[in-house]
């Protein structure tokens, strides 16, 4: 009888360490299904960013476009605070007495646009390439480069439109009261393509020269595909197509031809 109880005890012993029949039995992962799913991520990521690069080549000539606008408000708003504060606007160009141009219309605005430093510096008694303003031709306004400029960072990319009824006509300075087309109506400043000239020199692309099919002719690119930006006399700034009819952008740089366009028509 004792026997038998020891016998009990003794399986029940051995039964306590034992695992239940139904015991889960874990498994470990193999690396090649990690492998797997890593070599997925990369798949998923990698198409991502395809998917990313031709958007990011879409956003950033946008950017550039906005940006180069805003350049032109702020030079047209200095030309506006200028005419505001003398009576008139700026003429293209201060002449000495021989009628040779001395000064650019970009330099009597600097104090407009917060460079009273840099036209303190420089010097109405000589030409803008005289002794003492030659040291000053490697300061540069960034205001005065468009963005997507390729050109030297000495030139400027905007010029005032000049010639006979323009706004801009030589020496002679115009007030807002004598752009009778309006000043919503009528183009003050344009962006120009492949400038080479210093932006402290005093000159302009003449009515002329703006109204030629250049395009056409020259192997010159727009700084933005297919348009050219421009300022109002209003101070507004738009994005007109590049092959706008060329007698519509001849009535849009007349001040007082009685010949009204809108430049949202274009």
């Amino acid at each position: 009888m004792e026997t038998e109880k020891r016998a009990k005890d003794d399986a029940r012993g051995e039964n306590a360490y034992a695992a239940p029949a139904s015991a889960p039995v874990l498994q470990t992962k193999k690396k090649g299904f990690r492998l797997f799913e890593l070599l997925v991520l990369l798949a998923i990521i990698g198409i991502l960013f395809a998917m990313l690069i031709p958007a990011t080549r879409r956003v950033r000539p946008a950017a550039r476009r906005v940006q180069c606008l805003n350049n032109m408000r702020q030079i047209a708003l200095a030309m506006i605070n200028y005419e505001s504060a003398n009576g008139h606007f700026p003429p293209a160009y201060i002449a000495d007495e021989n009628g040779k141009p001395m000064h650019s219309w970009r330099v009597l605005i600097l104090p407009h646009l917060e460079q009273q430093e840099l036209y303190d510096r420089y010097s109405m008694d000589e030409p803008w390439d005289g002794p003492n303003n030659s040291k000053l031709h490697d300061e540069i306004v960034p205001l005065f480069r468009c963005p997507s400029s390729t050109s030297a960072e000495s030139c400027s990319d905007y010029e005032l439109v000049t010639g006979p009824g323009t706004g801009f006509d030589g020496d002679k300075s115009i007030s807002m009261k004598d752009i009778t087309d309006g000043s919503s109506n009528t183009i003050m400043l344009v962006e120009v393509f492949d400038p080479d000239h210093h932006w402290m020199e005093p000159k302009d692309i003449s009515t002329e020269q703006l109204l030629s099919p250049i395009l056409e002719e020259v192997e010159v690119s727009p700084n933005h595909s297919q348009v050219r930006n421009v300022a109002l006399f209003d101070g507004s700034t738009h994005s007109i197509d590049t092959k706008v009819p060329l007698e519509a952008l001849r009535k849009l740089v007349m001040i007082a031809d009685d010949e009204v366009v809108n430049v949202l028509d274009w």
